[in-house]
């Protein structure tokens, strides 16, 4: 089975600021940061520690969700499984 990275609920001794929490991203910049397939540590040291996390059925890919206080919105960001890389997102 593969490992699902920490939640901030899971593992709140592990959250750390980062360019997104500080808000020095803009959301521009964290589309484009995505866009480029950064691999799951990168995601997790810029933009922090998702707040729910899944896996597809079938293991291939994992689900970051991100709650993003000043939208009221979820956003998801998906990495491939054996890769560890961003294959796709929804960046609001």
């Amino acid at each position: 089975m593969l490992a699902l990275p920490p939640t901030k609920k899971s593992s709140p001794d592990l959250i750390e600021k980062t360019i997104f929490s500080m808000g020095l991203m803009t959301e521009y910049e964290i589309w484009e940061f995505l866009r480029g397939s950064p691999n799951e540590t990168l995601v997790l040291d810029n933009i922090g520690l998702p707040d729910s996390v899944w896996r597809s059925e079938n293991d291939s890919t994992k689900f970051l969700y991100y709650f993003v206080d000043k939208i009221q919105d979820y956003n998801i960001i998906e990495i491939n499984s054996f890769s560890n890389k961003v294959t796709g997102f929804e960046w609001d």
